[in-house]
């Protein structure tokens, strides 16, 4: 498909930097030993913990690098951590291959780059991926690279190296950011005042200006040209924040160290859940779905910010609130048109879709179009594109039943990947992965696209199913849901049953099994959502009898009413079963030396320290006893593969009188472990704990707990280890 000077559609762009001190404003960090934060980026890590290295920032802290040689710069520079210097600066970039592959970039040269002021320099790290290709064609067609124009290097590397593959490439991404137009976010992996794993957005503006290719100088003529994969991107933020605005976490974070009965994390604006990927890669496109929940989570931070501290907000509140309402009128009523025609079968659906999208104008229903476009393709499309809409393609519309035309078009009111209309809307595809819903039920309550994809690897957020139902009024009113689609306001039953669902999952991700009713409330009357879903208990007594099957009630011990998953609850049952059975047990009888393994696999007890450490094998030996005596042990507090090696190298070798193994694990790495390398997938692991306990007890619960990380056979040891397991409700 031919992509010559195409006019890409409108998108936002998302950029990472590093936590700092001193609000990014040109300097190097005040008190630069106490920035952990940035140490999340692996290059500044990499460049913090070299010796030499570890304490450059000291001797010139809070000093403005306009003032300093480059080689006194700090490694943040390059990450980001500029973007709101007020004066220009140029740093020089040396090619990391010229040392290990000087045969083809051997002649580049030492080539300055030019950052303007209140500009940071946007990598598209993933465009530059090789692997990325496949992906990158579906949705934007047939670009100009060609993987043999690639050098022939001395090692492996997956990053594209030829100019003109690199400039196909970027001239794409940045074609999508129109200036003045084009919405900025800035966000950090990390910050220093919570403690989460979602990316915090700390800044947004607009798109003012995009830097030109900056191509590598030469020492001499070589057999390989690149550019700099840096584009400088110039914003609006400027100190007054009349157009645009930094969060105010600085000043923030006096005030939460001083009110420690606060949830640090009420206060941050965090990226979408439902678009990981848009922020992500340090730079990377940003639909106008992604950017309304963004905006929206930034509104509702300051709101909550300006509620502690005071200040002047409403100018910063109200410039965000027109954003929003601009996005929407960007959006219309069909962002998920591409997806929904890739899952119709249309090769370069999304290619296809936005073709249609820019023959209509502003919150246009594309239906009519596309209708057209299967009647007559070359009266509506492209030669290339109308290629796409074959004869038996033609002929399936043509004849598709009313019901097959009304869950296609709903799911293109959804900001959806083409993969997850695809599952959803092919029958067959659902009935493989699993989901065992019709049409017509999907079609009455489109909330269950949300509950029937969130436990996937690739998840469809609430937010992407709230937003396609209840977009800007302008769209609502021009584009109605029909029935038996159509909501009845904020607090329709199917969609309270929804955020229900989704705060008893995230509950479970914190490894909470339940909720009280009270929490429950509260927690979905904070979301920073629109509309509101303003829901009291009264609400949930008569939504009750829509939540079976999915979410049980229970109580507490005190009476107090809870709500919890079902899965959770068979999960709960299963271990709560075999942990009763296993604790009217008889205790094992083992003859082992527990000291002697304790110091084989220790080694000698070392001389300077022999007393101590005489007492403390003695105790961890005597410990151990316990350990392998007992049905049913549990290891409490900090601990990971070091605790468990320990555990595990002394314990689990060992054979009872009968020969049966003594302990049970479910796999070696850690729950902890687990957690902290949950992958973006959206597969969260916060049900490890009974996974760890089920995966020895009954290997059906697999099957109704999310944690799918234990996929082994279970042995049938005679004592169950658990590491930090919870109190069981």
């Amino acid at each position: 498909m031919s992509t010559n000077a195409p006019e890409w559609p409108l998108r936002h762009l998302s950029i990472r930097m590093p936590w700092h001190d001193d609000q990014w404003q040109g300097t190097v960090c005040k008190q630069p030993q106490l920035n952990q934060s940035c140490l999340r980026l692996p290059r500044i890590s990499e460049h913090r913990n070299t010796p030499q290295k570890a304490n450059q920032c000291e001797p010139v802290a809070g000093k403005a690098i306009q003032d300093l040689p480059q080689a006194q710069w700090p490694c943040c520079v390059a990450e980001r951590a500029m973007f709101m210097a007020p004066f220009a600066y140029e740093r020089t970039v040396t090619h990391p291959y010229t040392q290990s592959s000087p045969k083809t970039h051997g002649h580049f040269a030492p080539t300055p780059l030019r950052h303007p002021p209140y500009s940071a320099p946007a990598v598209a790290f993933k465009w530059m991926l090789c692997d990325s290709l496949d992906e990158l064609k579906k949705k934007y067609g047939e670009l100009d690279v060609d993987p043999g124009r690639e050098p022939h290097l001395n090692f492996s590397t997956g990053w594209w190296q030829e100019r003109r593959n690199q400039t196909a490439l970027l001239d794409c991404f940045f074609g999508h950011i129109k200036p003045e137009r084009s919405l900025c976010f800035f966000y950090a992996k990390e910050v220093p005042f919570v403690e989460d794993a979602r990316r915090v957005i700390v800044g947004v503006g607009r798109v003012l200006h995009v830097g030109d290719a900056t191509e590598y100088q030469y020492t001499q003529p070589g057999p390989l040209r690149s550019i700099l994969w840096e584009r400088p991107v110039q914003h609006s933020i400027r100190p007054q924040f009349k157009d645009g605005f930094l969060l105010p976490y600085h000043e923030l974070i006096p005030y939460l160290e001083a009110h420690p009965e606060l949830d640090p994390a009420s206060f941050a604006a965090f990226a979408p859940d439902g678009y990981f990927d848009e922020f992500s890669y340090a730079a990377e496109l940003v639909s106008h779905d992604a950017a309304i929940e963004a905006l929206l989570a930034c509104a509702g931070a300051l709101t909550r910010i300006k509620t502690v501290l005071g200040g002047a907000w409403d100018l910063q509140i109200k410039w965000l609130h027109d954003r929003i309402a601009e996005l929407w009128t960007m959006r219309g009523p069909c962002p998920g048109l591409g997806a929904a025609l890739c899952a119709f079968g249309v090769e370069y659906g999304t290619f296809v879709a936005r073709e249609i999208e820019t023959k209509l104008a502003d919150n246009a229903d594309p239906w009519p179009l596309v209708d057209e476009a299967f009647q007559n393709p070359r009266r509506v499309l492209s030669p290339a594109s109308a290629a796409h809409l074959s004869r038996t393609l033609r002929a399936t519309w043509q004849g598709l039943p009313a019901e097959r035309r009304a869950l296609l078009k709903l799911l293109s009111r959804f900001n959806l990947k083409p993969e997850q209309a695809t599952l959803l809307y092919v029958r067959e595809k659902r009935e493989k992965a699993g989901i065992r819903c019709q049409d017509a039920e999907i079609i009455a309550n489109p909330y269950l696209i949300y509950e029937l994809m969130r436990l996937r690897a690739d998840p469809v957020s609430l937010g992407v199913v709230d937003r396609g139902i209840f977009p800007d009024s302008l769209i609502r009113e021009q584009h109605p849901l029909p029935e038996p689609s159509a909501i009845d306001g904020g607090l329709d039953a199917r969609r309270v049953r929804a955020f229900v669902v989704q705060q008893l999952e995230h509950a479970a991700d914190e490894g909470h099994t339940l909720q009280r009713t009270d929490d429950l409330v509260r927690a979905i009357g904070d979301l920073d959502i629109s509309p509101t879903c303003p829901v009291q208990q009264d609400h949930l007594a008569v939504v009750e009898p829509q939540l079976a099957g999915v979410v049980d009630q229970t109580q507490l011990k005190d009476g107090t009413k809870c709500y919890q998953l079902v899965r959770l609850a068979k999960v709960g049952g299963v271990i709560r079963k075999s942990i009763t059975t296993r604790r009217g047990g008889r205790r094992h009888s083992f003859s082992e030396n527990w000291r002697l393994r304790l110091d084989d696999k220790l080694g000698p007890v070392p001389a300077e320290d022999r007393e101590q450490e005489e007492c403390r094998r003695t105790e961890k030996g005597a410990a151990l006893q316990v350990l392998a005596q007992a049905r049913v042990s549990l290891l409490v507090g900090p601990g990971g593969d070091r605790q468990d090696d320990l555990a595990l190298g002394t314990v689990r070798p060992s054979r009872d009188r009968e020969g049966r193994s003594g302990v049970s694990r479910p796999d070696r790495q850690s729950p902890r472990a687990h957690g902290a390398g949950r992958q973006r997938s959206g597969i969260a692991d916060s049900n490890a704990n009974y996974a760890l306990c089920g995966w020895a007890l009954n290997r059906n619960m697999m099957a109704a707990s999310r944690a799918k990380t234990w996929t082994r056979r279970p042995r049938k040891e005679r004592t169950l280890l658990a590491h930090s397991m919870p109190v069981f409700s």
